[in-house]
């Protein structure tokens, strides 16, 4: 009876250890995101989704934080011209105390200023820097979340998928022909031959090697 009680409570030990190790796991993760001070370690320009949306459907890039806000660049309702906007994107990560400095203090790129009265193309204001900075109480964020690389947790996985291979022998199948009509001999054709058969794959791998995905960096308590 006795070793079968003990029998019993080893059993109930072996159960409830992983589940309490778990919960404590659960309750760690959780404190450490509501920990503002992970905030304030996001990178000037990196960019983020302060709210409920997701990552890809914003534009938004972190300026700055203190122990009661966050400061950011929205871009992401704002139809700037190409130039501007990736000037501004570019000195939110270089000059992040640009868009929230009371001194005078300019940024330049060609036909593009950046300064305390907004963002100029060919000295035309195009947007106000109230516009697309905004500061956001502490209280109002339920979560903050940034773009980072896709971590390689597991062997680098070389395989490619059926459809990029498939747009490869298309296109080599593509200048074969357009060979055999114009007579592409030599070294071109055999070069042309190669990037219709290695192109598609080698850019299929760039982009799965620049992956970004979504990482929480604080939830509100």
């Amino acid at each position: 009876m006795k070793s079968a009680m003990s029998l019993g409570l080893i059993v109930a030990l072996a159960i409830s250890l992983p589940v309490d190790a778990q919960q404590q796991g659960n309750y760690y993760y959780s404190a450490s995101l509501s920990n503002w001070s992970r905030v304030r370690t996001i990178i000037p320009g990196t960019r983020i989704s302060v709210g409920i949306a997701a990552p890809d459907e914003v534009e938004q890039y972190f300026l700055d934080a203190t122990d009661e806000s966050i400061t950011l660049l929205d871009l992401t309702k704002r139809h700037l011209p190409r130039d501007a906007r990736r000037t501004v994107v570019r000195v939110a990560a270089t000059r992040p105390a640009l868009f929230t400095a009371t001194h005078w203090t300019e940024a330049t790129d060609g036909h593009v200023r950046v300064n305390q009265d907004g963002v100029f193309v060919k000295g035309r204001r195009i947007v106000a820097l109230e516009d697309i900075v905004k500061t956001i109480d502490r209280g109002d964020v339920g979560e903050i979340s940034r773009l980072r690389r896709a971590q390689q947790s597991r062997p680098r996985d070389i395989s490619v998928p059926p459809e990029v291979v498939a747009g490869s022998v298309l296109a080599a199948s593509g200048v074969a022909a357009a060979c055999n009509q114009h007579h592409c001999d030599g070294a071109g054709g055999f070069i042309l031959m190669l990037g219709a058969l290695f192109g598609p794959a080698t850019a299929w791998s760039i982009i799965r090697d620049h992956e970004r995905v979504p990482e929480i960096v604080y939830r509100a308590p």
